[in-house]
C-alpha cells in the first residue's frame, strides 16, 4: 500500500460532537467564540455507507406487520418473498439511496 493511500482525510470540532470541519482553519473561521486556550477536536474521516440503512428485510417485515395489524393472524406467514425477489428489492433500495442521498 503506497503512503497516499494511508493518509486520512480530518474533520475538525469545537464541541466533540458536530465534526463540520475540514481544517482548523476552518473552524476557527468558523467559530468566533473561540479563543486561545480552548479546546477543540480532531477526528477522522472514514465513509458511511447509507445504503446499509435499509434492506429489503426491513421492508418485507414492515408488510408483514402492517398487513398483521389489518387483518391479523391470517397475515402471519405472509409475504413469503424469495430469495431473489429480496435481492432485487436490495437493489432497487441501493440504487435509488444511492441516487437521492449521496
Amino acid at each position: 500500500m503506497s503512503e497516499e493511500n494511508n493518509v486520512r482525510e480530518e474533520t475538525w470540532s469545537a464541541n466533540d460532537e458536530m465534526f463540520n470541519c475540514d481544517s482548523m482553519n476552518e473552524l476557527l473561521n468558523e467559530n468566533d467564540n473561540l479563543a486561545v486556550g480552548d479546546i477543540v477536536w480532531k477526528g477522522e474521516k472514514f465513509p458511511v455507507k447509507i445504503a446499509a440503512y435499509v434492506d429489503a428485510g426491513d421492508i418485507i417485515e414492515m408488510l408483514g406487520e402492517r398487513a398483521y395489524d389489518d387483518v391479523g393472524e391470517v397475515a402471519e406467514d405472509w409475504p413469503d418473498v424469495s430469495a431473489e425477489a429480496r435481492q432485487e428489492l436490495d437493489a432497487i433500495l441501493g440504487a435509488w439511496v444511492s441516487k437521492h442521498m449521496a
